[in-house]
């Protein structure tokens, strides 16, 4: 038996490897893969039935750092991407489909990594009201 192993061992060293050197050779997520997914504040209403339907409470709401006509609660979700699970319950229970999906599957940070700047970077600028 111990004569089977090595042959095998041995065989397998001089073999091509059957996996991909990652990060070396970066690998390409399919067009449907559920990526990172935030809201876009020009369509978000600020309901929270995205942070109530979240089954890991990944989702938090914010206070808008500004007003915006449509939203009346002024708030918006965070989605903590090291909780979430990436369902996609949020994006399907969204009423006004306001989530913007990607196909982006690097999370791995030794940071907090959230929707937040993804988020602010779509606040509607001419809509702003003045506090």
């Amino acid at each position: 038996m111990s004569l089977k192993l090595l042959t095998e061992v041995l065989s397998n060293l001089f073999k091509k490897a059957s996996t991909v050197e990652y990060p070396k050779q970066p690998s390409l997520a399919l067009q449907e893969h559920r990526g990172r997914h935030y809201p876009d504040l020009s369509k978000c209403i600020g309901c929270s039935l995205c942070a109530l339907e979240c089954p890991t409470n990944a989702i938090t709401m914010n206070p808008l750092p500004t007003k915006v006509k449509h939203n009346p609660r002024g708030i918006y979700p965070v989605v903590e991407y090291g909780k979430c699970i990436f369902c996609y319950r949020c994006v399907d229970v969204c009423p006004v489909k306001a989530y913007i999906t990607t196909n982006y599957f690097e999370n791995a940070s030794d940071t907090l990594i959230t929707s937040n700047e993804l988020s602010l970077e779509t606040l509607p600028r001419t809509e702003s009201l003045k506090t």
